[in-house]
This record gives C-alpha cells, structure tokens and sequence, in this order.
C-alpha cells in the first residue's frame, strides 16, 4: 500500500484517486492515516475506545470552527487518523463496536 501525504489515505495504485498526486509513497509507522468519518455523537465515543486503548488519533472536523459554531456542533462530521503503525488495531478494535467504511 502506499501513502498520500495530501490525502492521508493508503492506496494500492501509484496514483491518489482523491487528489490525483502522482507522488505517493510507502507509508511510515508514525504517519497519520485516515480510518474513518463520522458525526459528532458517534465520534465522541470512537475517540474515547481509541484513548482508552493507547491508540493515538487525530480528529478533525469537516465544517470548521466557524460554520460549526453557526449550525450547531452535532451537526458536523469528523474523520479520524491513526498512526499508520496502529491502523490494524484501530480497525480490530472500532469493527467491534461500528461499522469501519
């Protein structure tokens, strides 16, 4: 599999299709890697079995800071990255709980 830095997503081709960067690379233990977007109740508690179980992630949010706090906070959705080095127990833990995309 190979790394986009734009993206942050894994591929098996030599080529993003989300960003169409030619310049993809094997992924580094450390590197962030998306694993997942869901909305803001579920989040919380996926941030929270990743914690507890000492697995890393970042948690962004899709709308941003000012569209969030215009509509509300529950109404936006958010991705979540893990360290590439994780991603397997991330999946292996969150498959229990929810359905992984």
């Amino acid at each position: 599999m190979l790394y986009c830095e734009n993206c942050m997503k894994l591929h098996d081709t030599q080529k993003c299709p989300d960003c169409r960067r030619k310049k993809l690379r094997p992924a580094l233990l450390d590197d962030p890697v998306y694993i997942l977007t869901k909305d803001a109740i579920l989040s919380a508690s996926i941030e929270d079995i990743l914690t507890q179980n000492n697995i890393p992630c970042i948690k962004k949010a899709q709308l941003g800071a000012g569209l969030t706090a215009y509509i509300g906070y529950s109404m936006d959705t958010f991705r979540f990255y893990v360290p590439f080095g994780a991603l397997e127990a991330a999946k292996d833990l969150l498959s229990n709980f929810i359905e992984l995309e």
